[in-house]
């Protein structure tokens, strides 16, 4: 037993090893400036900002910061430590989000190692530096303890995910599936009740505590800055047309994305697994995989969540099938390990890779930003101020304004990745400029652009070149700049 539990605690090391990896990934967000930004308004000023101090198009309006102690966190990281720790630091919270997820399940450590990968690639487009990796990590957590007490029905450790709802409405609006898993795993509950039989009166002090749970989640979102106008924000980010149609995070995974493949082989290989196995699913099993998968498929930005919970169903059902064959009789959940030699050889082995690993994370994660590698202009905000050119300005795409906002407070921006705060009506005249579509010049008279930073390819940058009043001061393979004459 002593061998068992040596060989899977050393595997597992392996695996998390390759999880922290691929989790350390690039400051590629756009908004991560933005949020780097608030961080040091609020740090400096020790005031969260419930107005916009960014725009110039819509200075002063009214704007829900609900990540607000994210954007701190970052920014007390970014300013003792670097960017490089930065990088780290979230790797480091999303290795843990899937080392609790996996705690779940009881399965031989290759299938699990397999299953942990596998669910680790899945989510790789949608982590990184942001904010959506609390969400992560703390719903990772929820699962946890609210599928231990669906199961078990006891243990005070169920009253966490109160206080822990605090934290997640100041960091990330996911605080939302927070609400929803305790509320779907009420409904788990009761449906494996009716499978097995079970009395009401049997089921009703779980679904007592985890109600009284849910309620106590609901008021203690209320302690943010913004009070229940967190709710009316939620409200308005799913109702907005703009917020469905333009961003991606909202569109439905396009699997012709090489990216998302490893999402599709996650669904198709936990649906034959539960077809497989001779063990069959419980209906709470069933019903937060097909909620989640539901989620997945309307918007991309749920795919984490659904690896969370799709990915110890797949290592557990693989082991049952595994298990029910003369193939998988090696894989049995306590493998015997004789340590000698060879499998020395091979843990030797296998640290070759995680050695290779270490020199990429130097080499092109932890390297100074390149502007290929980010998407944002850097060479044209360099330029900008090496000459001293300032003013209120305009960028396309809006998402070049979060860099703008963190990298050269004297130039204003005409807008930002924050679209919930300038609102559908404004975003539409922006878009429509952007697209060629409309007028440019109105809105830049009106709101006195006096810099542009457009794309190369933009229909407005052919605009601009024929304008006699403004002039082309730089361009590189990203973006032109525009000078007002």
């Amino acid at each position: 037993m002593f061998i068992n539990k040596y060989f899977k605690q050393i595997f597992s090391a392996y695996v998390f090893a390759y999880v922290f990896f691929f989790a350390s990934r690039p400051l590629t967000d756009p908004d991560f400036w933005f949020h780097l930004k608030t961080g040091e308004f609020i740090l400096r000023s020790g005031v969260i900002p419930k107005t916009d101090p960014f725009s110039f198009t819509n200075f002063g309006k009214p704007w829900v910061a609900h990540e607000w102690l994210s954007g701190a966190t970052f920014y007390a990281i970014y300013a003792q430590l670097g960017p490089g720790f930065l990088i780290l630091i979230f790797a480091v919270l999303t290795t843990l989000a899937f080392w609790i997820a996996f705690r779940r399940s009881d399965t031989h450590p290759f299938l699990s190692g397999l299953a942990v990968l596998l669910s680790m690639w899945a989510v790789v487009p949608t982590i990184g530096v942001r904010p959506r990796v609390f969400t992560l990590l703390l719903a990772s957590i929820y699962l946890t303890l609210l599928i231990g007490y669906a199961r078990h029905g006891k243990g005070r450790a169920i009253w966490w995910l109160v206080p822990l709802m605090v934290l997640w409405a100041n960091l990330h609006a996911g605080f939302l599936i927070g609400l929803v898993l305790i509320g779907f795993t009420i409904m788990g509950i009761l449906l494996d009740g009716l499978a097995a039989d079970d009395s009401l009166s049997s089921l009703f002090p779980r679904v007592q505590t985890l109600t009284i749970v849910l309620i106590a989640c609901l008021l203690v979102v209320m302690l943010n800055p913004h009070g229940p106008r967190i709710y009316n924000f939620l409200f308005e980010i799913f109702s907005s047309p703009v917020q469905q149609e333009f961003v991606s995070d909202w569109f439905s995974p396009d699997f012709h994305d090489r990216g998302l493949f490893p999402l599709l082989i996650l669904i198709l290989s936990t649906v034959g697994v539960f077809v497989l196995s001779p063990r069959r699913p419980r209906p709470s099993e069933l019903l937060l995989f097909l909620v989640t998968l539901y989620a997945t498929l309307k918007s991309s930005r749920h795919m984490a969540i659904f690896s969370l919970v799709a990915g110890p169903l797949l290592a557990e059902y693989l082991q049952s099938w595994f298990s029910s064959t003369s193939f998988g009789k090696p894989f049995a959940r306590t493998p015997t390990i004789a340590l000698n030699g060879r499998t020395t050889l091979v843990a030797l082995v296998l640290l070759l890779p995680l050695a290779a690993f270490v020199v990429k994370l130097k080499s092109t994660v932890l390297a100074p930003a390149r502007q290929e590698a980010v998407g944002i202009p850097l060479r044209a905000v360099e330029f900008l101020k090496e000459n001293q050119i300032t003013g209120n300005t305009f960028t396309d795409p809006n998402i070049w304004g979060d860099y703008l906002i963190w990298a050269m407070p004297s130039n204003p921006v005409y807008i930002d990745g924050r679209i919930d705060m300038y609102g559908d009506a404004f975003v539409r005249e922006y878009l429509d400029v952007i697209w060629g579509t409309s007028d440019w010049r109105g809105p830049f008279d009106r709101y006195a652009v006096r810099v542009a930073i457009v794309r190369t390819k933009s229909p407005l940058r052919r605009a601009l070149k024929e304008a006699n009043d403004w002039q082309q001061v730089f361009e590189d393979e990203m973006c032109a700049v525009f000078v007002r004459r």
